[in-house]
This record gives C-alpha cells, structure tokens and sequence, in this order.
C-alpha cells in the first residue's frame, strides 16, 4: 500500500509519498500523484513532516527519516555522495563526477540530480555548475531559497 500526504512548505505544496517502511517520493509538483492507487494518511506521514517543519523554521541540518532511493551503480554512487554534501555548502557536478571516480561524467551526474526522487532530503540543490546555479526540479526559485535558507 502507498500513502500521500501534500505538505505545505514555504516554497508550496511538497508531494510526499511513502510505502509502509519508506519514503519514496517528494516532488515540487503535485503531478506526482495523479493516477496513483495511494491513501492519503496524515498519521504515515508525522515524522516526515516534524523533520521537514524543523528543517524549514528551526535549522535542522540532516534528515534521520528512514527512504529509499530505487538505484544502482554509477547513479546510487551519486546519491552516496550527493548525501554527504554538508549543510550550507555547495559542490560542482564535476567535483561529485571525480568523487564518483568518473571526472567526465559531469552531465550524467547532473542528470542524475535530475532525477532525484527525494529532494531535499537527498539534497541535490547543494549541487551547482561552475558558472552558475545549474538547475532543478523544483525550479530554480526553490533552489535560490534552499540554498539561502541553509546560508543563514
């Protein structure tokens, strides 16, 4: 059985979705549940939603809540890294490309972000080009505000 829950951050509405052990969505879009077969319990959800309230109004740095990613190979080494990015910091895709042990592989580690199913909580808005912000999900908006939520 699946469960949603529409969170309302500072940023808008956040999909959460989760199986009965896991997280396993959180979008900026409410796309993300349309024609999904899923409950909407509040209860599934309250430790999810405690950790997002204190990362959002009280500073919280990390994210203790039980998810999985469904990857494998070079792309779970991304999110292995990607998870590892400090609060507050930033790092190039070229930088997480040669952590990855691929140096070339920058596009695909950006891809990768791309396809972050847990933003956020595996936070791929730490992660930006050379020249600039690079992009996201959530636009590039959300970015800007995470990444100066995290700056203060």
């Amino acid at each position: 059985m699946l469960y949603v829950h529409l969170y309302n951050s500072p940023v808008g509405d956040i999909s959460l979705i989760k199986d009965e052990m896991d997280l396993i969505g959180l979008s900026f879009s409410n796309q993300i549940l349309n024609n999904i077969d899923a409950k909407n319990d509040i209860n599934f959800f309250k430790i999810i939603i405690d950790q997002l309230n204190e990362y959002f109004y009280e500073g919280r740095k990390n994210f203790t809540i039980q998810y999985r990613l469904p990857f494998t190979g070079f792309r779970s080494a991304v999110f292995k890294e990607m998870i590892k990015i400090p609060y507050g910091e930033c790092v190039s895709y070229s930088y997480l490309a040669k952590k990855v042990g691929n140096p070339n592989a920058y596009r695909a580690v950006g891809t990768s972000c791309g396809k972050n199913p847990l933003p956020i909580v595996v936070p791929c808005h730490r992660v930006v080009s050379k020249s600039g912000l690079g992009g996201f999900t959530g636009g590039l908006d959300v970015k800007r505000f995470l990444l100066e939520l995290e700056s203060n």
